[in-house]
């Protein structure tokens, strides 16, 4: 059974309710003296430790995933969990220096790499290695066609998933602290139409 199969198509409608209502939400974050343009995206590029909860909807050409995330980075490795909009676990994915390992369905399985997981668990290709950059607003070294804004935020780029496709990001809010933090991401495959969206409901620095 896919680790997805609980919340399949339909559950997108659920999912684009919700956004509506994550809006409201603050970083909880503490206003700060502000930032030029190159002190902000430096100190997101040094950000190595964060926790985020927020709304997840993945789009797929054949189903549709939403639910509510929880991510923490701690270095390069990262602890994530995804549960339906009624509490129930959808999956719990970890990193460490031997690998992936995702709990879901009441199973563990295990790869070299999340995003293989990803692939052999639900068959999508989806730029995961790249999220603890992406989350942040912060480009990865291979992207391309990077857009700023007039305050200096980054709001869009081109980035590459494993199977070395296409996937535009886009950032269409920030909290307004004095990292603008992203608020609103939205990735879209130029291969097949998949689209993510994530509201974030709040920030943990």
């Amino acid at each position: 059974m896919s680790v997805f199969a609980a919340i399949k198509t339909g559950c997108f409608v659920v999912f684009s309710l919700i956004l509506t209502g994550c809006a409201s939400h603050s970083s909880q974050l503490k206003p700060v003296i502000p930032l030029s343009a190159q002190q902000r995206q430096l100190q997101l590029e040094q950000l190595q430790e964060f926790t985020l909860t927020g709304a997840l909807g993945v789009k797929a050409p054949q189903e549709s995933v939403s639910g509510s995330l929880n991510w923490q980075q701690q270095g390069p490795y990262f602890q994530a969990s995804m549960t339906n909009f009624v509490g129930i676990s959808i999956f719990e994915l970890e990193t460490d220096a031997l690998g992936a390992t995702v709990k879901a369905d009441g199973e563990t399985h295990q790869a070299q790499s999340a995003s293989a997981l990803l692939d052999y668990l639900s068959g999508w290709s989806l730029p995961i290695e790249e999220m603890p950059l992406w989350l942040k607003g912060v480009a990865s070294p291979e992207s391309f066609n990077h857009q700023w804004d007039a305050q200096g935020r980054l709001t869009s780029f081109t980035l590459k998933d494993s199977q070395q496709r296409d996937w535009q990001v886009s950032y269409t809010e920030f909290f307004p602290d004095a990292l603008a933090l992203p608020k609103r991401i939205q990735l879209d495959s130029k291969a097949d139409g998949s689209r993510i969206k994530l509201v974030v409901r709040k920030w943990q620095l």
